[in-house]
C-alpha cells in the first residue's frame, strides 16, 4: 500500500503557493452530510442524463477539502460509473483516517492520508489519470502509484457526494467542500466547473457551458460574505451572554434558566435554575476557560459569582438591585494571573476610563493603575487580546476628555494598546474621521497571522441601526468593510453586541441583545465563514447572468420609479400637511435654553395596556415580513436561511398576494415575475422543483401549505400553530376604532421595523409604498382618537411607530416632544428634536426651520 507522506505533503502545498501566488480562495461547494436527513444531503452529478463520453486516456482532478469539527467523517467523495457498470470510487473511512481508491467491489490499494492541518483548512488537489490501462492516483501534485483497470468503455456517469446513479445510489458522504472540477484529456480539457456560483441548483461548465446538477447546495462563497441569523432566544428578566471558545457555545442567561447554544450542531438546551434570582440592570457573564466556569458579574458591587450546573445554582446569593454605572464597558481575561480585567464603561451621566481587576482565585478587587496618557473616558469601544490576553487592544469609543458628558463629548478612533505585565497603555494610531461617526461592539477579535484585527462598527444616532464588519491593521491606520449588514437595534443602555472567532469550526459569532426592562432579553446569534469576503456588486449566480439589471428596459423602469420618488418628496414637504389633533394645552415655560448634544438614543417607551393582553406569537411559529424577513418554528429555532433567493421570493410572491386579496397568485404571474426569460416548460419544471423545497421547509415550520385553487396559488396555515404578522395587519387595518388591546397588538407588529426590510424586488415597490401609506393612516387615525387624558406614554410609541415609516413627520415630533416635557424628559425631548433636525437635512438637503420651542408649544 502507498500512502504519501504528510511532510512531503505539507512542502508540495507550500511549493503550490509560493509558485502560483494564489491564496487559499473561499469559493466552492458545501457538501451536507450525516447532520442532515439523508434527502437533504448534496450532491453534484456532472453527467445530468448523459455520460461523459472521454476519448482514450483521459483524466479528472478536483480540490476539496473537510468541514472542520462534524460528528461523522465517512463515505463517498467520488462515483464514476461507465455504460458496463464498472465504478471507480473515492471513499473516505475516518476509522483509518484513509482515502481510498474502490472499483468492483474492492479496494484498489491506491490510497493516501492528508495531515489534518491540510485537511481541515486547505484546499487540497486529487487528480486521477488513466493511460495505457492504468489508473494513477495524486494528492497534491505526489504520486500515489497506480494499478491496472480493464475499462470496457469511458463513458462515465459522474457524481460527488451523494450519489443517485442507477444501482450505485448512497447517501453517505463526509461533510466537505469542492471547487475547480475539471476533466481532461493531456493537455486538453473536456470540462471545467469552477463552482463559483452563489445561488441556484446548477454549476456551469466554463469551457462549453454544459450544466451540472446540484442536489441541497450550499455555496461557499455567500457563507464569506452574508452573516446567517443561527438562533433567537429570550431569557426572562434582565438577561447576559458570553461565550466558551473551548466548546464554542454561547450561553445565554436568564433569571430563571441559562441557555446554551451549541455551534457544532446548532442545538438549543436549557437548564432551569432550582430559584430563580433578580439579575440587575447592566450585570454581564463571562467564561473562564481556566476552570471551565460560567461566572456572572457585578461591576458596581464588584462581586463575581460561579454557575453550578449540577446544582444549577449561583454559588453566592445574588442580590444586586442598582442599575450599573459602567454599562458597554470593555472586559477580558488573563490566563497568566486567572483574572478578570474590565475596563471603562458609562454611568450617571459620566464617562470612565477605569481598568479594575478581579482575581478568579480569590475573587477580589482591585483599581489597577496604570501608566497612559492615550485613554480617555469612553465607552462603547471594541477590545480585542492576543493569545494569553497579556497583551489588550482597544479600539474608538464615545466620550471625552474630562469624563463629563455634559462637556464636549466625542467619538474617538484611536488604537491603543493594553501592556498587560507593564501595566502600561499607549497609542498606536488614530484613523481618519469617518463622513458619518460610529462607535463599535464591545468585543472585536486579532488575528496575529497577518497583525489585523476584525470589528463590528454602527451608527449610536438611531434605534434602528445595523452592525458593520470592518477588517483594519494593527500597524497602519487602514480599515475596510467585509460581509453584509447585520440588523441591531440600538437602545443605549438597553442592548450590546459582541463579536467572537471559532477556531474550531473557523467562523465568526456576532451576537446582539436587546432588553425589555426587568422583563426578557432577546439574544440572536449570527455566523459568519471565516475569513470573511467583500461583497461584490451585482454578484449572482452564473444562470442569471442576464438578469434584469443588464435589461435597458429595466432601466428606465428604475429611472422612472426615481422620478416618482422625488415627487413624492416635494408633494410631501410642501403640499400634504395633515392637521394635528387638539391636545392638552402646556403650561407657559420659560424659554428653553440649549442643550449640549446628548450621546443617547431615546429607548421607546412601553404603553400600558390591558392586564389581559396576551402575545398573540407565544408558542407559536412565527413568520414575519415587517423588518427582517424571518422565519422560526414553535421552539424558536430560525428556518430563515433554508430559504435560498429564489425561494425566497416565490414563497413572498405567494404569501404577500394571499395576505393582500385572499385569493393568491396566479401561475402566470409567477412566471412572469420569476422566469420570464424561460420557454413555459422550464418554467413549469423550475416551479414544481422549488415548490418541492418550499413544502419541506414548511413542514419544518410545523404547519402551513401551498394550495391551488381557481388557478392561483395560495397560503394556507393553521392562526394557531403560526403568527403571520402581515396576516394579523390587514385583519387589523379593517378596524376603524382599535381596542387597547388590538392598538397593542399593531404596534408590537410595527416596531419591528418597515415592511420587508432589506428585500428588494421590482414588484414589491408598490407593495411597500401601499403597506406604509396603509400604516400611517391608521397610526395618524388612531393618535387622533385618543381621549385628552390618555397616557403620554401612548402619545410617544405611536409616534415611535410612525417615525419608523416617516422619519421626518412633523406631527409625530411633536406629539413625541410635548408628551416627552409631559413625563419631565426634556434632555430626551431635545434630543429627539436634534435627531429630526439631521434627518431632515439629510433628506431634503436644507435646514428643518421651526424651533423646538415652536414644535413643543
Amino acid at each position: 500500500m502507498n500512502i504519501c507522506s504528510s511532510k512531503v505533503l505539507i512542502v508540495v502545498w507550500v511549493v503550490i503557493l509560493i509558485v502560483t501566488g494564489r491564496p487559499v480562495c473561499s469559493q466552492g461547494l458545501v457538501f451536507s452530510s450525516f447532520e442532515q436527513v439523508q434527502e437533504k444531503r448534496t450532491s453534484l452529478n456532472l453527467s445530468d442524463k448523459e455520460p461523459w463520453c472521454l476519448d482514450g486516456d483521459f483524466g479528472m482532478s478536483f480540490q476539496f477539502s473537510f468541514y472542520p469539527d462534524k460528528q461523522v467523517y465517512y463515505g463517498y467523495l467520488l462515483r464514476m460509473v461507465n455504460q458496463h457498470g464498472q465504478n471507480i470510487d473515492l471513499i473516505y473511512n475516518n476509522q483509518n483516517q484513509q482515502f481510498n481508491i474502490v472499483s468492483g467491489g474492492n479496494y484498489m490499494d491506491l490510497s493516501f492520508t492528508i495531515d489534518s492541518s491540510l485537511l481541515f483548512r486547505k484546499w487540497n488537489t486529487c487528480a486521477l489519470e488513466y493511460k495505457d490501462q492504468t489508473l494513477s492516483l495524486f494528492i497534491n501534485g505526489r504520486s500515489c502509484g497506480g494499478r491496472q483497470l480493464a475499462l470496457r468503455d469511458h463513458c462515465f456517469l459522474i457524481s460527488f457526494g451523494a450519489s443517485q446513479l442507477p444501482n450505485f445510489k448512497s447517501s453517505d458522504l463526509p461533510p466537505m467542500k469542492l471547487k475547480d472540477v475539471s476533466l481532461h484529456h493531456g493537455s486538453k480539457q473536456y470540462a471545467f466547473w469552477p463552482l463559483k456560483e452563489v445561488d441556484g441548483n446548477l454549476a456551469i461548465d466554463s469551457i462549453g457551458g454544459k450544466k451540472a446538477l446540484v442536489t441541497n447546495p450550499i455555496w461557499e462563497t455567500p457563507l464569506h460574505q452574508r452573516w446567517q441569523l443561527l438562533q433567537t432566544v429570550t431569557v426572562k428578566g434582565n438577561g447576559s451572554y458570553t461565550f466558551n471558545p473551548l466548546e464554542e457555545e454561547v450561553y445565554m442567561v436568564g433569571s430563571d434558566s441559562i441557555h446554551r447554544f451549541l455551534l457544532r450542531d446548532r442545538s438549543l438546551s436549557a437548564d432551569g435554575l432550582s430559584k430563580p434570582v433578580f439579575l440587575a440592570r447592566g450585570f454581564q457573564s463571562i467564561y473562564n476557560p481556566a476552570d471551565k466556569t460560567l461566572y456572572s458579574i457585578h461591576i458596581d458591587k464588584r462581586e463575581i459569582t460561579a454557575f453550578l450546573f449540577g446544582a444549577k445554582k449561583w454559588d453566592q446569593q445574588i442580590d444586586s438591585l442598582e442599575v450599573t454605572q459602567y454599562w458597554q464597558s470593555n472586559k477580558f481575561i488573563n490566563q497568566r494571573e486567572n483574572a478578570l480585567y474590565v475596563l471603562g464603561g458609562y454611568g450617571q451621566l459620566k464617562y470612565k476610563n477605569l481598568v479594575q481587576r478581579c482575581s478568579f482565585n480569590d475573587r477580589k478587587w482591585e483599581e489597577v493603575k496604570v501608566q497612559q496618557q492615550d485613554y480617555k473616558p469612553r465607552y462603547l469601544a471594541a477590545l480585542g487580546t492576543k493569545a494569553g490576553g497579556d497583551t489588550a487592544y482597544i479600539l474608538g469609543g464615545y466620550g471625552s476628555n474630562t469624563g463629563e458628558q455634559m462637556l464636549n463629548p466625542r467619538y474617538y478612533y484611536d488604537l491603543l494598546m493594553f501592556d498587560v505585565k507593564n501595566r502600561e497603555i499607549k497609542k498606536i494610531y488614530t484613523l481618519m474621521e469617518p463622513e458619518e461617526p460610529f462607535v463599535f461592539a464591545s468585543s472585536m477579535v486579532i488575528d496575529t497571522s497577518d497583525n489585523s484585527y476584525y470589528a463590528l462598527i454602527f451608527p449610536n444616532d438611531r434605534f434602528r441601526s445595523a452592525l458593520q464588519l470592518i477588517k483594519g491593521s494593527l500597524h497602519e491606520p487602514t480599515y475596510q468593510p467585509a460581509a453584509d449588514t447585520i440588523p441591531y437595534a440600538f437602545a443605549d443602555n438597553l442592548s450590546s453586541a459582541d463579536l467572537f472567532y471559532c477556531a474550531r469550526s473557523n467562523q465568526l459569532l456576532a451576537i446582539t441583545q436587546l432588553t425589555a426592562k426587568d422583563r426578557s432579553t432577546e439574544v440572536r446569534i449570527y455566523s459568519l465563514a471565516f475569513p470573511p469576503q467583500q461583497l461584490q456588486e451585482g454578484a449572482t449566480a452564473a444562470t442569471s447572468a442576464a438578469g434584469w439589471y443588464n435589461r435597458p428596459r429595466y432601466l428606465l423602469i428604475i429611472a422612472l420609479i426615481g422620478v416618482a420618488v422625488a415627487l413624492f418628496v416635494f408633494l410631501r414637504k410642501y403640499l400634504i400637511r395633515k392637521p394635528l389633533p387638539a391636545i392638552t394645552k402646556l403650561p407657559d415655560e420659560p424659554a428653553v435654553p440649549a442643550l449640549p448634544t446628548v450621546n443617547t438614543v431615546p429607548v421607546k417607551p412601553v404603553a400600558p395596556v390591558a392586564e389581559q393582553w396576551q402575545d398573540p406569537k407565544e408558542g407559536k411559529a412565527i413568520l414575519t415580513l415587517f423588518g427582517e424577513f424571518t422565519v422560526r418554528d414553535k421552539d424558536s429555532n430560525a428556518l430563515t436561511h433554508l430559504f435560498s433567493p429564489l425561494i425566497k421570493e416565490m414563497f413572498l410572491l405567494i404569501v404577500i398576494h394571499t395576505a393582500r386579496t385572499g385569493k393568491g397568485i396566479s401561475t402566470e404571474k409567477l412566471y412572469e415575475v420569476l422566469w420570464y426569460d424561460k420557454s413555459e416548460r422550464d418554467a413549469r419544471n423550475n416551479r414544481s422543483v422549488n415548490m418541492v423545497k418550499l413544502k419541506g421547509i414548511l413542514e419544518k415550520l410545523g404547519t402551513g401549505v401551498i394550495q391551488r385553487e381557481d388557478g392561483k396559488w395560495k397560503f394556507v396555515y393553521d392562526p394557531a400553530l403560526l403568527w403571520v404578522d402581515l396576516m394579523e395587519f390587514y385583519a387589523l387595518s379593517k378596524s376603524n376604532n382599535l381596542t387597547t388591546n388590538e392598538l397593542h397588538t399593531l404596534l408590537n407588529i410595527l416596531k419591528e421595523g418597515t415592511f420587508l426590510f432589506r428585500t428588494e424586488y421590482l414588484w414589491l415597490e408598490d407593495i411597500k409604498s401601499e403597506v406604509s401609506s396603509q400604516v400611517l393612516d391608521i397610526l395618524l387615525r388612531e393618535i387622533g382618537q385618543l381621549p385628552g387624558n390618555a397616557s403620554p406614554d401612548t402619545f410617544i410609541e405611536i409616534a415611535n411607530a410612525i417615525f419608523v415609516f416617516d422619519p421626518i413627520h412633523e406631527d409625530a415630533l411633536r406629539w413625541k416632544c410635548r408628551n416627552l416635557i409631559q413625563l419631565n424628559r426634556l434632555t430626551l425631548a431635545k434630543s429627539v428634536y436634534e435627531k429630526f433636525c439631521k434627518d431632515y437635512r439629510h433628506i431634503y438637503g436644507e435646514s428643518f426651520n421651526t424651533s423646538f420651542q415652536e414644535i413643543i408649544s
